[in-house]
């Protein structure tokens, strides 16, 4: 199964009254366990930065546009759910994904203001599923934490930042 990149051509983008956008990616994956979004074949972070280049544009000229990832984890976490014999039948363990966003506005138009999202996803799977499944679990984390971290940033960009979007 061939799973498609997330896009976000479907959604019209937020345009500001501002000269130029910049995307700054401040999380830093550890690349060793727990953490395991390096090895998604799209980590959140790019997710991220991609929907920011997407919907975020500048039209106008002055002042800018600042989108800042903060935090872009997926961590797995062992559950072990029965002991025994039993256990070796129902051992999973769950990834535990985090996304948080910032859009924040500089300029002459309106004093500083921002808008923040703070998204979180899991998933627990058997320990055992393949690695086609696994890539579909992380495809379906990833798209999730992008879905939602869409719904917050437009509601609180509407809130924060409408005296500066077009």
């Amino acid at each position: 199964m061939i799973l498609p990149d997330l896009t976000f051509t479907h959604l019209e983008p937020i345009r500001f009254n501002a000269a130029k956008v910049e995307v700054f990616d401040l999380y830093r994956p550890p690349l060793a366990p727990p953490n395991v979004e390096h090895n998604f074949r799209m980590s959140p972070a790019a997710v991220a930065r991609a929907w920011a280049q997407k919907r975020i544009q500048a039209a106008g000229t002055e002042g800018s546009v600042i989108v800042t990832i903060l935090d872009a984890s997926v961590v797995e976490v062992p559950l072990t759910m029965i002991g025994g014999v039993l256990g070796l039948l129902f051992d999973k363990h769950t990834y535990e994904a985090s996304l948080e966003v910032t859009v924040e506005y500089r300029g002459p138009l309106l004093a500083q203001a921002s808008a923040r999202a703070l998204v979180s996803r899991s998933r627990s799977v058997p320990q055992s599923i393949t690695l086609k499944q696994k890539d579909a679990v992380f495809y379906s984390l990833v798209e999730g934490l992008l879905r939602d971290l869409n719904e917050q940033l437009e509601v609180a960009i509407a809130q924060s930042l409408a005296p500066v979007i077009l």
